[in-house]
């Protein structure tokens, strides 16, 4: 391996660029930089020095123009690096120069985001959005459960009379601790209104009682952060435990880094919504993290429910709540009414956690589309600039999120002629179950005489990287063409543990996608985990609120070992097992495993382990949900 030194100094053939005014929107002195993989970065005391294999002698001149004398990952795992120089040279020229380098995936200035607040627009009666969203009567279905949701802005004081227990340890983004005491009010603000002590004599009223806060510190006393303060505040909350991330904050420019932390979130399954902006009058610019397709971007209403005259629009708005004279916490025990796209965020945050509460089962996208398809359609019919698709109303999404069973918003597009086929009916075996000879298969696919089928392509690559036959076991079948859960037909393919679907749609490797197994043979069976005893918060366990289950050992052991391959290390992240195993559905219980076979199982959304005298098998579902289906 060659060691090379990077001494943090840039522009190595031009003449430095001095800083320019007119740069106010990006941190001065700082870059951020993605390296390539396969590049480590070393610290000492007065450089940094880079392993790797590929030539860095060039980055390295680079670095030393300007003086660079810090180097800190955005976030645990995190490839992206805050870079901090000490010469006065304009970010974006270094952003650009570093860009060219063929170690670096992208490098961009360092831009700032601020808290989203109009101070001095008209003070409206106290709670009087809680009756336009009917919140009064959806509380009549849920209160809420404790799913966390994470506030990423000035901090939040814990200590307040109304949201005492509500608040759990967090992160603060600038100094790596704990320490996450709101010194500007604008996220205790946010909290309250998400989360407050609700029916306790006191105060105000949150919309979802029992969700848990988890505060991020990302802006400073001012309301000032940064793209890396923000990404690394994303991370932080994914890596622990959030299901739900606000952002009150919000910035014009658009962020590789930013959209990079919204990613990996989205894909491990957090639901992350954002404020709009209040800039209306002075441009209407696109605000971002809101404007990132994964992120639901939240306008701000009146209590005429109309659009009000600071809140942003424009194509990247999804829904709208109210916004003005919103009665809720501020430090010191305090209470005030602040307007802004900033208070409209989390109304929709608690109402997902509210969401979440009702349906634990669902993904984020069917969660997101519960509170678009649930809103009052104030605007032009049908999805406008203004308010997205409608106004926030609490109790139709608690109501369709009861009976929900697909996304009204987004029907299955008309099929192509000819029409393809639908699923085959029980006891009718699809031709791809039927044992194949070897002589048939390709060289660059793989053949299992166990099971007399074959393996290949984007299949055969997420089997190999993912675990193999220890995880997912021997193809059962051979590619074939099935109708998903979504009304869409895809490509599939059964393994004796699992079922993969291919979404050409999306980028390795997250086009081979896992189907929720574990609670497809329940059903199948005619079983509803919904009714499974609860076990629980137990001593020693890992517990998941939005199950009310615990994962205990020896299964807890096996569950922290396992997972699909996000990051390229060799242990296993929460969101590494959470991605491959999901939700426990159930407890610890005794079941019949195959005839006369009893042992300890646990069921989880996408696979039941077993207990085989301390030894953790995962289930064959894939064969038990063909054999009930009546394909074998």
């Amino acid at each position: 391996m060659l060691a090379l030194v990077l001494l943090f100094a840039l522009l190595a053939v031009a003449t430095p660029q001095t800083m320019q005014a007119g740069e106010p929107s990006v941190v001065a002195g700082e870059v951020l930089v993605r390296l390539r993989p396969g590049i480590q970065v070393a610290l000492h005391t007065q450089h940094v020095e880079l392993l790797g294999t590929s030539n860095l002698s060039l980055l390295n001149r680079e670095l030393r123009m300007i003086d660079a004398y810090a180097f800190s990952p955005i976030g645990i795992g995190s490839d992206t690096y805050r870079i901090t120089f000490r010469q006065p040279i304009s970010p974006a020229a270094v952003a650009t120069r570093l860009a060219r380098d063929p170690g670096v995936v992208y490098a961009e200035p360092n831009h700032r985001r601020e808290l989203l607040r109009t101070p001095n627009d008209t003070v409206l009666a106290q709670q009087w959005a809680l009756n336009n969203i009917q919140a009064f009567d959806a509380w009549d279905i849920s209160t809420g459960s404790a799913i966390v949701i994470a506030v990423l802005d000035t901090g939040v004081d814990a200590n307040h009379i109304d949201l005492q227990g509500q608040v759990i340890s967090g992160f603060n983004a600038f100094t790596g601790g704990n320490d996450t005491n709101d010194d500007n009010g604008h996220g205790t603000a946010v909290a309250g209104l998400i989360a407050a002590n609700t029916n306790n004599g006191e105060g105000v009223a949150g919309i979802c009682w029992g969700c848990k806060i988890l505060p991020i510190k990302v802006l400073d006393s001012q309301g000032g952060g940064d793209d890396a303060s923000v990404a690394a505040g994303i991370r932080w909350a994914v890596d622990n435990g959030a299901r739900v991330i606000n952002m009150s904050l919000g910035g014009s420019d658009e962020s590789q880094t930013l959209r990079d932390a919204v990613d990996y979130a989205a894909a491990r399954g957090v639901l992350m919504v954002a404020a709009s902006g209040n800039e209306r009058s002075e441009g209407n610019a696109t605000s971002y993290p809101a404007a990132y397709d994964s992120v639901i971007a939240v306008g701000a209403t009146g209590n005429t429910d109309v659009v009000t005259g600071f809140s942003n629009t424009g194509p990247y708005v999804d829904l709208a709540a109210p916004g003005v004279g919103l009665w809720t916490t501020l430090p010191g025990n305090q209470y005030g009414t602040p307007n802004g796209t900033s208070f409209a965020s989390p109304y929709v945050a608690g109402a997902a956690g509210l969401a979440f509460s009702v349906r634990p089962d669902l993904p984020i996208a069917d969660i997101r589309c519960i509170l678009e398809a649930g809103a009052e359609d104030k605007g032009t019919p049908g999805r406008d600039d203004e308010y997205g698709w409608g106004r926030l109303n609490l109790l139709r999404s608690l109501q369709l999120a009861q009976t929900y069973t697909g996304c009204p918003l987004n029907p299955p597009a008309p099929a192509p002629n000819p029409t393809p086929a639908p699923p085959p009916p029980a006891g009718n075996t699809p031709p791809a179950f039927a044992p194949i000879p070897p002589e048939s298969v390709g060289a660059d696919r793989l053949y299992f005489p166990e099971t007399q089928h074959s393996l290949g392509g984007g299949f055969r690559q997420y089997w190999e990287m993912n675990g193999g036959l220890s995880i997912f076991g021997f193809p059962i079948s051979e590619e074939f063409t099935e109708l998903g859960g979504d009304g869409q037909n895809y490509t599939v393919q059964y393994f004796e543990r699992h079922r993969f679907e291919f979404h050409p749609e999306l980028a390795p490797p997250y086009n081979v996608l896992l189907s929720r197994i574990g609670d497809d043979t329940l059903r199948t069976a005619g079983r509803d985990w919904f009714t499974f005893a609860k076990s629980g918060q137990v001593v020693g366990c890992l517990y998941f609120a939005e199950t009310d289950q615990s994962i205990c050992e020896p299964f807890l052991s096996y569950w922290r070992s396992n997972g699909l391959e996000f990051d390229g290390r060799a242990s296993k992240s929460f969101a590494e097992s959470l991605a491959l195993f999901g939700l426990p559905l159930s407890g610890p219980q005794v079941e019949e495993v195959e005839p006369g076979v009893f042992v300890t199982v646990q069921w989880f959304e996408r696979t039941r382990f077993e207990d085989h005298g301390g030894r953790v098998l995962l289930g064959l579902l894939g064969n038990q949900l063909v054999v009930t289906r009546g394909w074998r």
